[in-house]
C-alpha cells in the first residue's frame, strides 16, 4: 500500500512536481485499495487512469473512483470531491485535505494498516 495519504493534506499548492507526484499515487492508491477490496469482498471496482488531472473530467473520475470504493466496502459514498476550484489556495487546500482523509476512511475500512 502506497503511503499514508494524510500526507496528501499537505500538497503544496501551484507546484507542478508534487502535483504530477500526487496523480500518480492516488492512482497507485487507487490500484492497490482495488485490489483489497476484490481479495476481502470478492467485488471489483474501476480503476480510472488519472493522469495528471485537474479538470472536471479528473475531478468526476475521483468521485467515482472513490463513491466506487465505499460501496463495495459498504460504508457512506465521500462528500463531493468534484466542485472545487483547484486553482484557488483555499479551495486547493480543502480539496486536498478532504481527499485524504476520505482515502484514509477507505483505507482503514479496507482493513490496511
Amino acid at each position: 500500500m502506497p503511503a499514508d495519504p494524510t500526507l496528501w493534506a499537505s500538497l503544496p499548492f501551484k507546484n507542478p512536481t508534487a502535483w504530477k507526484d500526487f496523480t500518480g499515487t492516488l492512482e497507485l492508491y487507487m490500484r492497490a485499495l482495488a485490489q483489497r477490496i476484490h481479495q476481502t469482498t470478492g467485488l471489483s471496482i474501476r480503476v480510472l487512469p488519472l493522469g495528471e488531472g485537474g479538470g472536471s473530467e479528473w475531478m468526476a473520475a475521483v468521485q467515482a473512483q472513490f463513491e466506487s470504493a465505499a460501496t463495495a466496502l459498504g460504508i457512506a459514498a465521500p462528500g463531493d470531491l468534484e466542485s472545487y476550484d483547484l486553482g484557488r489556495a483555499d479551495q486547493f487546500a480543502s480539496w486536498t485535505w478532504t481527499v485524504s482523509q476520505e482515502a484514509r476512511r477507505l483505507r482503514t475500512a479496507a482493513g490496511l494498516p
